[in-house]
């Protein structure tokens, strides 16, 4: 899964803003932290509604990516399909994880994980174009115990953003502080949504024409965290706080079927938060 270019020296320079994480009922939380390139994680952890809070501790932006891998699929099965270009393979199932943010940040992701065996992946790559994955930024993970209830309590979002192709439906607009917002994916195919805070002077359209010419300048926006991907129909939350300005959200999986960034095909929306 192709991921865009930031350089190193931009990203760390970026200002850090820790993220609150909302109390989402019942969850256990579990703290991940994400150096360069590995993840300080458990080998297991309970099934049932789970908070994943990724502490950045390198010196390079990182993200939290989580997916369920299918019966039998093994870290060579998962070495290959990830040196591949293109959409990931259907025995993955992306459940969500913790999005982009900078050295020194945090951010964070609740959603429900089965028991199984899933994978923790970062995508990110570094200033020389290999992404974090091929540097070890990848871990099993094994959920173990009884399946969650079906109608086991989730956070209540006070928004909810809704990924399709290509775009974000939100509930209602958002205010300055904090949220628990849910992601839900109702497309036809793999979806993220990353928050940006927009740099003074800068628009959507800057990010979409950053991305177009390579993604090597400096970025016009500073990573605030997200929902790293859902495989359709899934959702999982997260919680932010938000001061007032200008953001965009913005989605950089590829599309299943000509592998362009979902940026691309115009899924990148600019928000005004008051």
């Amino acid at each position: 899964m192709r991921r865009f270019l930031v350089p190193l020296a931009l990203l760390c320079a970026a200002a850090a803003c820790s993220r609150p994480v909302g109390d989402a009922p019942r969850a256990h939380s579990v703290t991940i932290t994400a150096s360069d390139y590995a993840f300080g994680t458990p080998d297991t952890i309970p099934a049932g509604l789970t908070t994943l809070v990724m502490v950045n501790t390198g010196a390079e932006p990182h993200q939290l990516g989580i997916a369920r891998l299918a019966a039998g699929k093994t870290m060579a099965d998962v070495q290959a399909a990830l040196a591949s270009p293109g959409a990931p393979p259907p025995w993955m199932t992306f459940v969500g994880g913790s999005n982009l943010v900078a050295p020194g940040d945090t951010s964070n992701s609740t959603q429900v994980l089965e028991p199984g065996t899933y994978l923790l992946v970062c995508f990110i790559p570094s200033a020389d174009g290999k992404p974090h994955f091929a540097k070890g930024m990848l871990h099993p993970l094994v959920v173990a115990g009884p399946a969650p209830a079906p109608a086991a309590p989730e956070p209540t979002g006070d928004v909810t953003i809704t990924l399709k192709d290509y775009g974000f439906d939100l509930s209602h607009p958002l205010r300055a502080g904090t949220h628990t917002i849910r992601v839900e994916n109702a497309g036809p195919q793999l979806h993220e949504v990353m928050v940006l805070a927009l740099a003074p002077g800068k628009s959507a359209g800057d990010v979409a024409r950053w991305a177009a010419a390579g993604m090597r300048e400096p970025p016009p926006f500073r990573p605030l965290g997200g929902i790293v991907g859902l495989t359709p129909g899934r959702h999982a939350e997260f919680t932010i706080a938000l001061a007032p300005g200008r953001y965009a959200l913005a989605c950089f999986v590829p599309d299943a079927r000509d592998g362009k960034e979902h940026l691309a095909h115009g899924m990148i929306q600019e928000i005004t938060v008051t």
